[in-house]
């Protein structure tokens, strides 16, 4: 069975599983929604506020939550590990099952990319190229659109070029700023004895965005080969901020 992603990752993926289900009652799907966007915890998804509390949040009685849960926990999207006496709440959890969807149908998400025109995909025309070959119309550049590429590239790091087209060193991959995955860096980061992304390298713009400019969305694994050149490149990035940040200072 292949790994299971942290929960943080595979939100989304988990939530469409419940969304597209025409068995699970408005109810059941309401209460869910609540737990996973409110409480879920940010590896497992396990969340323990009260049925009052989910009650007052959605406006249901606590009997229509606990009815809610088991409809839930029937069409086997949750476990529920049930409070014994006052005190003692209940704890409710994604099913492995229903992670392990999530998990596929975010991978294969991933792996989406654009058809080729050979197998029945469709190339965007350039803008100032020609629609069609048969009484079509030039589309004339969006200068507002250029501009704004022009400042946020302007605005970004000055790293070396081949630390964004991926020459001698992996391709950079922006992070938004205040999502998981930032996170996920930070964490391994202070596994190595480092400081956290906000304290090493500077924000960046991108796409109305503010991030970073990363090896990779993810840190990969603890201990392989991959984790190892992602540390390395991560290195040399916040080496060259420093370096031009005091360059800067010193002009």
């Amino acid at each position: 069975m292949s790994e299971l992603l942290p929960f943080c990752k595979i939100k989304l993926q988990y939530l469409l599983e419940m969304v597209t289900d025409q068995e699970l009652d408005d109810n059941g799907l309401r209460v869910a929604l609540y737990l996973a966007l409110a409480h879920a915890d940010h590896e497992t998804g396990e969340s323990r506020p009260s049925f009052e509390t989910i009650g007052a949040a959605i406006g249901k009685h606590a009997k229509s939550v606990k009815r809610a849960l088991n409809k839930v926990e029937a069409a086997g999207y949750m476990t529920i590990e049930r409070g014994t006496n006052k005190g003692n709440a209940s704890r409710y959890r994604p099913t492995e099952a229903a992670l392990k969807r999530a998990t596929d149908r975010r991978r294969e998400g991933d792996k989406v990319v654009p058809l080729s025109r050979a197998k029945g995909g469709q190339s965007c025309p350039q803008s100032g190229t020609d629609l069609s070959g048969k009484g079509g119309q030039d589309r004339p550049p969006n200068r507002e659109q250029e501009l704004r590429k022009e400042r946020e590239r302007a605005s970004a790091p000055d790293w070396s070029d081949e630390g964004q087209s991926g020459g001698a060193r992996p391709d950079l991959v922006f992070v938004p700023r205040g999502i998981c995955f930032v996170r996920d860096w930070n964490e391994r980061l202070a596994r190595e004895g480092m400081t956290t992304l906000e304290r090493s390298l500077p924000q960046s713009p991108h796409e109305h965005h503010l991030g970073y400019w990363l090896p990779a969305r993810t840190p990969a694994p603890l201990g392989s080969a991959e984790w190892q050149d992602q540390l390395q490149l991560l290195r040399d990035l916040i080496r060259e901020t420093s370096e031009n940040a005091e360059h800067c200072h010193a002009v």
